[in-house]
């Protein structure tokens, strides 16, 4: 029976070799995706390019169902018969990190490719425990602040470019129209990020908590005091504040950039308020990871794809084809993102110049929702210090739980 076993085992292996390994004196590798429709004719595309382009690699992009993606990978990865590669969060990535089934892109990409990060980006891609290079963001998306542009115009009044800005449009718009509110967070854990962070202050990372410091809870102050005035709201009647400021039950909103298609009336563009100590907005970063079988000439094939991949041109179609804006400077320059940005106002709008993202750590879940709570307490009168200690708390325990 053990000899049963056994030989079973080694064909499983072998099998595995001939998916994943050298064929035909190439070295073959997977991405596994859950890409439908202009995602998937764009990847496929650029899959059969690569494979075109040289010879020593070829590049197989395996579709799977979407419904539990990411823990099929997860065990197959951990079994040793996962992808070579995924595009997700770095959230994504810091499960494997302790476990080292991740690749240090670093020793894989082209110098070019890593020098293609902004400083967010990079302080997001190396914000794991072993501070490596353990993602290549290649898509961003944030959030814009809209405003109703007929009630602005009728008031006189100029998209706010810091929150004080903000406080007074609110103030015109409460006195003129008791029954609207004036401004609100389509997400309370992207607002509570964006008041932290631009006070200069960092969040948290695998070693601590910093943000329990009286400029955060000003800022918290801040946003309490304008909910308690009926100019800000945080209660929604439907799943988003689109469908609030549609209502016109709302005049301004900060919510996602890609949202603007699903507005019914006429609206205006502004960038997040600024008004701390440094200027700063969230990034939804998504990019390439690359898991590690401790297989050199697969990581190195993985390294090849996305260095081809991350070039400005290809980057660029990606982009149009997910409907994203890009991460890379070089990438906005070319003139196919430029035509792609023209018909999608709201991406101009983006900061992406000092766009930063949620720190990845495997608590980064329970981080997010420790922040959002903070924002509610505070919302509901809670004392912000009080607040903000629970906060700090509730994350400190998840980090020593991992």
């Amino acid at each position: 029976m053990k000899k049963l076993f056994k030989g079973l085992l080694a064909l499983t292996m072998a099998a595995g070799l001939v998916a994943c390994g050298s064929t035909g004196g190439k070295t073959k590798v997977t991405i596994w995706h859950t890409y439908t429709e202009d995602q998937l004719e764009y990847l496929e595309k650029t899959v059969a390019d690569f494979n075109a382009s040289q010879d020593k690699y070829e590049v197989v992009a395996e579709s799977q169902p979407y419904d539990g993606f990411t823990d099929k990978v997860y065990q197959a990865v951990m079994a040793g018969n996962g992808p070579d590669m995924i595009i997700h969060y770095a959230s994504e990535a810091a499960k494997y990190v302790a476990d080292g089934k991740v690749v240090d892109l670093s020793t894989v990409l082209s110098g070019d490719t890593v020098a293609l990060m902004s400083e967010g980006t990079k302080a997001e891609a190396t914000s794991f425990a072993d501070g490596k290079l353990h993602i290549l963001p290649i898509v961003s998306s944030g959030p814009v602040f809209f405003y109703n542009k007929a009630i602005y115009s009728e008031l006189g009044l100029k998209a706010p470019t810091t929150w004080a800005e903000l406080q007074a449009n609110c103030e015109k718009i409460k006195e003129k129209y008791p029954d609207k509110f004036g401004f609100a967070f389509d997400s309370e854990t992207d607002g509570a990020q964006t008041l932290i962070m631009q006070t200069g202050n960092k969040m948290f990372d695998n070693d601590g908590i910093y943000f329990n410091t009286p400029e955060v809870a000003a800022q918290m102050k801040y946003y309490q005091d304008n909910i308690q005035k009926g100019l800000f709201t945080n209660s929604k009647v439907g799943e988003y504040f689109s469908e609030d400021f549609n209502a016109e039950t709302l005049v301004s909103y900060i919510g996602s950039a890609a949202g603007a298609p699903y507005l019914k009336i006429e609206y205006g563009i502004g960038i997040v308020p600024q008004g701390g100590v440094v200027e700063w907005v969230p990034a939804w970063n998504r990019g390439m990871i690359v898991f590690n079988y401790n297989n050199e000439n697969r990581a190195k094939a993985s390294g090849a794809f996305i260095d081809y991949f991350a070039s400005p041109e290809i980057n660029a179609g990606w982009c149009v084809a997910c409907n994203y804006p890009a991460t890379f400077k070089a990438t906005m320059e070319t003139q196919t993102y430029k035509d792609f940005v023209a018909k999608n106002e709201s991406f101009q709008y983006l900061n992406a110049e000092h766009a930063g993202a949620f720190p990845a750590v495997t608590a980064q879940t329970h981080a997010r929702k420790a922040l959002q709570t903070l924002m509610s307490q505070v919302a509901g009168g809670t004392d912000v210090n009080k607040a903000l200690e629970e906060a700090v708390k509730y994350i400190e325990d998840e980090l020593a739980a991992e």
